[in-house]
């Protein structure tokens, strides 16, 4: 029995993460396709499914379902990101979002907040999610029911996999959408963005061999183009202890209608696509001499 605490949807409850061990020092993460609602969201019932759902990224674990039969560790967030987004540090708190800020009982740095995008969302497609404010007490039970179990358990995997394997290799799947949002002037993103911190989160040729796959199925890649990497990035890339950590990011019209949130023609061939492509990054990565090329770009 998962000793992680339970989400309670529609009164019944369900597993704040499902976890998978595998025998291979290649990992995958979903901290965003999260689809089960807790009931206590408190969010403003005016909103549609795809006002709420939009901040997630919706099929995720379904693209890289390979990862289950290559028999690949993973782990994935079932709440929504909107709810509390693992992809932040527990800090990046917009305080005015609390009924009590005075009395919060840890630190308030906050990144995204025009944007909405902070630890619990305050908006999506520019519009305010709430329509109240949080109180002390559940935002609170949010970080200590959510964030902090799937970080101890992400923490754990990762570091069971570096001792029994030398070094561990993480992907962790994301989604984005086409276009940038107004404030950044709505410019197209390209098919694929891989994130590492700027060359940092992980060896070079990790990258360079992700980008490879996607742009010999015929994808636009870019590095570092649009995003770098988030929290999960920057906590789980150490290239000097053999930890190494990619951020790939997936366009969404190329699977999806990003409107109504519903898959798209090309859904079944996105997800071809991506089966390949893990099966020859996790042989890439199984016959990758430890440290050959750990240099960190400067």
């Amino acid at each position: 029995m998962s000793s992680h605490p339970s989400i309670i949807s529609r009164n019944t409850p369900h597993p704040a993460l499902t976890v998978s061990h595998g025998q291979s020092p290649l990992m995958l993460s979903f901290p965003h396709s999260g689809d089960v609602y807790p009931d206590d969201f408190g969010y403003r019932e005016d909103l549609s499914y795809s006002d709420i759902d939009h901040p997630s990224d919706k099929y995720m674990d379904e693209i890289f379902a390979e990862g289950r039969e290559l028999g690949l560790s993973t782990i994935k967030a079932n709440f929504p990101r909107a709810y509390v987004d693992v992809n932040r540090h527990q800090h990046d708190i917009d305080k005015d979002m609390l009924d009590d800020p005075d009395n919060w009982f840890g630190r308030f740095l906050p990144g995204s907040v025009q944007a909405g995008a902070t630890l619990f969302w305050s908006k999506s497609y520019e519009k305010p999610l709430y329509d109240r404010k949080l109180t002390l007490a559940e935002a609170k039970a949010r970080i200590a029911k959510y964030f902090i179990p799937y970080h101890q358990t992400m923490t754990s995997m990762v570091e069971g996999l570096r001792q029994e394997h030398g070094e561990v290799y993480i992907v962790d799947c994301h989604s984005m959408t086409r276009y940038d949002r107004k404030m950044r002037g709505g410019t197209e993103r390209p098919q694929v963005d891989i994130g590492t911190r700027n060359g940092h989160s992980c060896a070079p040729d990790l990258t360079e061999k992700m980008a490879q796959l996607f742009t010999d199925r015929g994808y636009e890649v870019g590095i570092n183009k649009r995003f770098i990497g988030g929290e999960i990035t920057l906590r789980y890339g150490w290239p000097d202890i053999d930890q190494h950590i990619l951020q790939v990011e997936l366009r969404r019209d190329l699977y999806m209608n990003e409107a109504t949130r519903e898959r798209n023609e090309n859904f079944a061939k996105v997800q071809a696509d991506c089966a390949e492509i893990l099966r020859e990054y996790k042989t890439y990565v199984e016959n990758r001499t430890p440290k050959q090329t750990a240099r960190v770009a400067t």
